[in-house]
């Protein structure tokens, strides 16, 4: 077979899939205001029985008491009152129920709820009277993206009714990770349909079948890439902290849009196996939270031999650092210079040297065609082998687009152009894909380790997930930071650091420092009215 990336292409389907790509994996320009969009009936209703007789318990003043706590605390700020014996898991844990219940019919950041939430928390508190905590985690709840299979009983779905019922035989490893450090599990995350590869729809990201539009708490009417409503319910305090993913921005585009913190780590740091795949060889897990405090303690649970990331966090980390800041791509963005004039005020304010810098050009990315072949190529053979072997008659691309076409308004509500027009790419072989991976990863590293070498740069600099498709596929770590919101705009931007290879723990110190001299997050109101 021809080399996947001298492949021709028509130029009709060429211009669709790359702005296909550019609109719903990789945004690359500032985001725009849509309409806001009518929900739809869950296929599958939050069920609060196991949690109704605490609940009617759980009074008004009790949660006022724990809001004021948790408005602005950090994890170890509430391990601290829980150890003070101020406050208990339980009650924390239906502190977030009683929200979960009064707010997500609106915000849809959910798909299911954990029955054994409180029997969790109740656990984590017998722990910690009997003074054997499991750590930093023990007790505090947290979701997970409902691409990340869990344990019976509760489902793994990827948002798609197709696997409605579909129930994974055993946790995910960094589900079991975050197990074994005590954290409680409140319930699956909604997110883009099967990570985002099923539809272009209102260009709001965050739409499946089975949980409905995630909204965004601030009344934007745009909640960024398929790691949606991991990064809403966290913003939304409908939960302490979350696990997302992210094939190519979907995890940081979110994270910025809804004013939190996301990080992608480097590759091979987090355990991939147990992740619904769309693409394999750039699939990776990471936190997203409300602090990188939140964030580099929820990647110590989860991370492969971790170096005990928390501990390293310093608020001089970027005192004297030369940053590279990549101000003419993120000036080409509309709406963009008000932020890049905020970025550089806080890295002066952390004591960093930003310097303008340039990405060299490569032939490899020169159209991003290459790359939506290999997306289209990875829905077909990662995503369909993994529907394939659970869901018998569902095997080829082919046989997905009829169940779809079958009965439109029940299992493709938010429609599902962008498969279909992904659809239409050239069909690779798996020998052919994993060259066109190794492609795209070597020639992605070489632009950005380049960068870092001719401008010693500890981290480049750029805006919510504007470069990801260099850093997911050279498996770069990746983490944004809240930066206020947009001018004359309801919808949060966050600011992006670009970290080297291996340098997770670098990478958040930086952060950490830039957010502890700038504390740009906005506290979402959720009394809101999305405007179109």
């Amino acid at each position: 077979m021809a080399d996947a990336a001298t492949m021709p292409m028509s130029q009709p389907l060429h211009i669709a899939l790359t702005l296909a790509l550019l609109l719903c994996i990789s945004s690359v320009v500032a985001p725009v205001h849509a309409a806001a969009t009518a929900n739809i009936p869950r296929l599958r209703a939050l069920d609060f029985r196991p949690f109704d007789t605490a609940l009617e318990r759980f009074t008004p003043h009790a949660a006022m008491e724990v809001d004021a706590l948790l408005r602005h605390a950090t994890i170890p700020q509430v391990q601290a009152a829980l150890a003070a014996g101020r406050l208990t898991s339980e009650t924390l844990t239906l502190y977030f129920l009683d929200r979960i219940r009064r707010h997500d019919e609106r915000l849809r950041t959910y798909i299911e709820l954990n029955p054994a939430a409180l029997d969790e928390a109740r656990a984590a508190d017998a722990r910690r009277k009997a003074g054997r905590p499991l750590g930093p985690l023990d007790g505090i709840p947290i979701s997970l993206k409902d691409n990340i299979e869990t344990a019976p009983p509760m489902h793994t779905t990827a948002g798609s009714a197709l696997l409605l019922d579909h129930v994974a035989k055993a946790d995910a490893p960094l589900v079991a990770r975050l197990r074994a450090s005590g954290a409680v599990i409140l319930g699956k995350a909604n997110l883009s349909e099967f990570a985002g590869i099923v539809t272009l729809g209102t260009r709001t990201g965050g739409s499946s079948a089975v949980g409905g539009q995630t909204m965004n708490p601030h009344g934007s009417p745009l909640t960024g890439g398929s790691s949606a409503g991991s990064a809403a319910g966290t913003a939304a305090r409908l939960a302490m902290a979350s696990i997302g993913t992210e094939t190519s921005g979907s995890l940081i585009a979110p994270s910025a849009w809804n004013g939190v913190v996301g990080m992608k780590p480097g590759r091979g740091m987090v355990d991939g196996t147990g992740i619904v795949p769309l693409l394999s060889a750039n699939d990776t897990a990471g936190p997203v939270a409300r602090s990188v405090t939140d964030a580099a303690i929820l990647l110590d649970a989860i991370a492969l031999n971790p170096p005990r990331f928390a501990g390293g966090l310093r608020k001089e980390a970027l005192s004297g650092a030369s940053v590279g800041v990549l101000e003419r791509d993120i000036l080409a963005g509309r709406g963009n210079a008000a932020l890049l004039d905020r970025a550089r005020n806080g890295l002066a304010a952390a004591g960093a040297v930003p310097r303008p810098t340039l990405l060299p050009q490569s032939p490899a990315w020169a159209d991003g065609a290459p790359f939506v072949q290999l997306l289209a190529s990875g829905m077909r053979l990662d995503m369909m082998g993994y529907v394939s072997r659970r869901v018998p008659g569902t095997t080829t691309l082919d046989d997905l687009l009829a169940w779809y076409r079958a009965m439109p308004d029940r299992r493709a509500p938010f429609g599902f152009d962008l498969l279909a027009a992904l659809s239409k790419a050239p069909l690779l072989d798996r020998r052919t894909h994993d060259a066109l991976v190794l492609r795209l990863r070597e020639s992605s590293a070489a632009i950005l380790d380049a960068t870092f070498d001719k401008t010693g740069a500890r981290m480049l600099v750029s805006i919510d997930n504007m470069h990801s498709t260099l850093y997911a596929n050279a498996g770069h770590p990746a983490i944004t930071v809240p930066l206020g919101l947009r001018e004359g705009s309801s919808t949060p931007a966050g600011i992006t650091f670009i970290g080297r290879r291996g340098e997770d723990g670098a990478l958040l110190a930086m952060a950490y420092a830039f957010e502890q001299a700038t504390r740009l997050r906005i506290e979402p109101r959720l009394d809101y009215t999305v405007q179109p």
